[in-house]
């Protein structure tokens, strides 16, 4: 997951995992007069692996008709 993160004289004041709150909250410390960066998590994200599907398992049953 990512860490995005504000910082201030060199203390991590906030991380997030969604950029648009970390960028949220710089701004607003910034509004007060505060020197906050937001910084973005670079980190390359992991790849996906696919499951393989459930086997033996019963198909689903399908919907009930509608009546009109």
């Amino acid at each position: 997951m990512r860490r995005h993160r504000v910082m201030l004289d060199g203390r991590e004041l906030y991380a997030g995992a969604q950029w648009t709150h970390v960028q949220r909250f710089a701004r607003a410390l910034q509004a007060r007069g505060q020197d906050a960066v937001a910084i973005r998590d670079e980190t390359p994200s992991a790849p996906h692996v696919s499951r393989p599907r459930l086997s033996g398992l019963p198909p689903r049953r399908p919907p009930p008709a509608r009546q009109a």
